[in-house]
């Protein structure tokens, strides 16, 4: 009978061909076996083929590599003068069908689901990687749905040989961000005429990063377990459904649900401040004088003056005559931001000694909704599993420079962190010595005084993660960071005519 054939054969005394599902250099029969009378799936190719000869190496060396997301071997056997595989019957339900369910316009999925297929497609992957084995490229065609299991790779070894050749594991984390765009987006991302590929606009901002490394060409992933990771520490941050996908993913509205109250006190407030003004000042001239107002340094470096009112007093005293009296001297002090090398994340007592990498980009990036964060824990004290986590921040140039204040942009209520200062670029806790300072119960952004201390990195280290999420779990958010330092000569400004209460 040749292989071409469709109708059923008996293969040998035990397993039985039934119906040809693919043909090709390596044949796909449903078949029964007939001792135990189940179905099955069989694979053969011809044994003196170059692929018969790979089919017999990978199936005696994978046959002990169990994952829920690889076709398990049941059995071998030769078959008159074919290699046979024999594995459990295939899935009828097929991922590309779930695409296409998804609609006729849209054909793509929930942003959640889509994320959590490729997490288990991708840790099948890893399991054959750890195995030495590499599979060319997943594809949404070749993945099936078995009830009791879950998703599963149909195609490639250990049941098949490798869909590429030579298959290799930099093709393979390609794929899966390949996968995951078609499964985000309805279809695979665009390449541009420079090599480079474009991904849609649909991607949701916390998993565009992951896929744009492992398609990177200068800069991938540098395994599966690392993607693996990156990704179960996104899918708990997406939206369940379509409907609740917003265009830009913003850690201020998952996080900073405590803003509203917070606005409408702080509004609240400062009417009273106005009423107060309004009652007990006296009137005075219109002057056209600016009111005192700090400026925010800009990240370029460039000094700038901040306006610093001296104390007012507690007591109180009785109405005078309607004389002006004179405005308070001010004095103005000169600071300037320090420029940052880099900005690394540090989890020594971590598994795998990383927090977060990809997403150390969105700090500083100049969009507050955005930012690195820790792993979401089930407790405020990292579950018991650490003392803490944090970011080494190295400054630019070849000497230490004077430190005296750092500025942090974060959602997170309640959190705590202390303040590290190195004159090296030190990697371990120990060699930090004690912190510089330390400030607890921390509501969103801090700025913080520090003593003027001689640095060529700061280690940021956070000892709380503060409240629990609105979702579940405790983290720590930063979107901004800012090491300044105070330059020499604060000058005397002349009296302001402007009464401005702060």
């Amino acid at each position: 009978m040749s292989s071409t054939d469709h109708t059923s054969t008996v293969s040998n005394d035990r397993y039985e061909r039934r119906e040809l599902l693919q043909p090709g250099a390596v044949e796909t029969w449903s078949g029964l076996d007939r001792t135990l009378n189940r179905p099955v799936t069989i694979r053969r190719a011809t044994a003196d083929s170059e692929i018969g000869h790979r089919l017999r190496l990978q199936a005696k060396a994978l046959a002990r590599v169990e994952h829920h997301g690889l076709l398990h071997i049941l059995d071998t056997y030769d078959d008159a003068n074919h290699f046979a595989i024999v594995t459990e019957q295939l899935p009828t339900r097929m991922l590309i069908d779930e695409i296409t369910s998804a609609g006729p316009d849209t054909r793509r999925l929930a942003a959640t689901e889509a994320i959590r297929i490729v997490i288990a497609v991708t840790e099948a992957l890893a399991v054959l990687h750890s195995a030495g084995f590499a599979h060319g490229g997943v594809d949404a065609d070749y993945i099936g749905w078995r009830a009791e299991v879950g998703w599963v790779i149909l195609n490639g070894p250990p049941t098949d040989d490798a869909v590429t050749i030579p298959a290799t594991r930099r093709a393979d984390l390609a794929s899966i961000a390949v996968l995951a765009h078609r499964l985000l987006a309805g279809a695979a991302p665009k390449r541009r005429p420079d090599g480079t590929w474009e991904l849609d606009h649909v991607v949701p901002d916390v998993v565009a990063p992951v896929l744009a490394r492992a398609i990177s060409a200068s800069d991938p992933w540098p395994d599966v377990p690392s993607m693996l990771l990156a990704l179960r520490s996104v899918v708990d941050e997406l939206p369940a459904t379509d409907g609740d996908r917003p265009d830009r993913r913003s850690v201020w509205q998952a996080e900073g649900h405590w803003l509203a109250p917070v606005g409408v006190l702080l509004a609240a407030a400062a009417t009273l401040v106005g009423v107060a003004l309004v009652i007990e000042q006296p009137s005075e001239p219109e002057t056209d004088a600016p009111p005192d107002a700090e400026t925010r340094a800009p990240v370029t470096g460039t000094p700038t003056l901040v306006t610093v009112d001296p104390p007012a007093t507690a007591t109180t005293a009785p109405r005078a005559t309607p004389t002006t009296p004179p405005a308070p001297t001010t004095t103005q002090v000169r600071r300037a931001p320090l420029l940052l090398e880099s900005i690394t994340d540090f989890d020594p007592a971590g598994d795998d000694r990383v927090e977060h990498p990809e997403r150390l980009i969105f700090i500083n990036d100049g969009d507050p909704t955005t930012g690195w964060s820790t792993a979401r824990y089930n407790s405020r004290d990292f579950g018991g599993l650490k003392d803490g986590v944090g970011l080494i921040v190295v400054l630019g140039g070849d000497e230490p420079q004077p430190v005296d204040r750092l500025v942090i942009d974060s959602p997170t209520v309640g959190w705590a962190f202390e303040v590290y200062a190195s004159r090296e670029r030190n990697r371990t806790l120990i060699d930090w010595g004690s912190p510089v300072a330390i400030t607890q119960d921390i509501t969103g952004s801090t700025t913080l005084d520090v003593p003027t201390t001689d640095a060529a990195a700061l280690l940021v280290w956070i000892t709380d993660l503060g409240n629990e999420l609105p979702n579940g779990g405790h983290r720590v958010t930063i979107s901004r960071i800012e090491v300044s330092t105070t330059l020499g000569g604060a000058v005397e400004a002349p009296p302001s005519t402007d009464a401005v209460t702060r």
